[in-house]
């Protein structure tokens, strides 16, 4: 009898488990799915020295700052500025994120306490079909916001803190589009 009421209880648990994930996920994608532009701050939990700020909006247009380097991109064209190298290098477009929260399916969530006594849910995502990462973790805390991500590819985790989002704030048109400083090279690729 013991057993039965473990098996039972064990049963119940993985099924609230199941919608626990899929009922988080899809509260994510109706916050962070559907949106039109983001700014964020992150850092890197690997390596400390990396941090930056990154605003984006829909049709590949984004300002990625990280250190002396620069990235933006018009949706068009992309300026890839070092202020250390004093060059600019234009490319054409690269694809970004915004599509990516619904290409992704939740496969597991995990509650986890810090040595501050804060809970954060984590939720384990996976592609669909990209095989550019084999998972993507999610730390979301107790108002339902993304406080870390996590970028694992082959046994490799890339962890960020993000914090200052910024959802659908308004940017001018000129924000993504990059005028080089005086006398810096540019070196255009296209």
């Amino acid at each position: 009898m013991r057993l039965k009421i473990i098996v039972f209880l064990l049963a119940v648990a993985i099924v609230f488990a199941q919608n626990d994930k899929s009922q988080l996920y899809n509260s994510l994608l109706s916050k962070y799915g559907d949106i039109n532009s983001i700014s964020l701050k992150f850092k890197s939990l690997n390596n400390h020295s990396l941090e930056g700020k990154l605003d984006a909006q829909k049709g590949n247009k984004y300002v990625l700052r990280l250190g002396d380097r620069v990235i933006t991109c018009n949706g068009k064209t992309l300026w890839n500025y070092s202020e250390t190298d004093n060059n600019v290098i234009v490319s054409n477009l690269e694809n970004f994120f915004f599509s990516l929260i619904s290409q992704l399916n939740p496969v597991e969530l995990k509650v986890e306490s810090s040595s501050r006594g804060t809970s954060f849910r984590i939720l384990t995502l996976e592609p669909k079909t990209s095989e550019q990462f084999s998972q993507i973790k999610l730390w979301i805390d107790s108002k339902g916001e993304i406080a870390s991500i996590a970028i694992i590819k082959d046994k490799i985790e890339e962890k960020w803190a993000i914090w200052d989002v910024r959802i659908n704030p308004k940017f001018e048109k000129e924000h993504f589009n990059f005028k080089a400083p005086k006398n810096v090279e540019t070196i255009d690729i296209r």
